[in-house]
């Protein structure tokens, strides 16, 4: 959910103006695109899950209730599934001993 500095909900009422200022700023009609606030959250979370932030992160930062609603997005990262599975195949990072004790984990 987009918020105030205080915490409060961002109202339709109080961003009307800054996103019809956008808008124009960037050629675009509003009647021709339907283009709201809404949208702009869900180009948020496309771009936040293309990118391969993990769905927990995603769903945290757009302030979604459920997993559920925020694995919509998940299809839009087709790559993170091969991604994940690739991890596969990096070395897995050694454990160094602490100074001052052998490498055989003696305490």
């Amino acid at each position: 959910m987009l918020c105030q500095q205080d915490g409060q909900p961002l109202t339709d009422g109080l961003m009307k103006l800054p996103l019809q200022r956008a808008l124009r700023a960037a050629g675009i009609s509003r009647e021709q695109w339907r283009i709201g606030w809404h949208y702009l959250l869900h180009t948020y979370g496309s771009h936040l899950a293309m990118r391969g932030v993990p769905m927990k992160v995603t769903q945290e930062l757009m302030g979604h209730a459920t997993i559920e609603m925020t694995m919509r997005y998940a299809h839009l990262a087709p790559e993170a599934r091969e991604n994940a599975v690739q991890q596969l195949d990096r070395p897995v990072p050694q454990l160094h001993a602490a100074p001052g004790r052998d490498a055989g984990g003696a305490h």
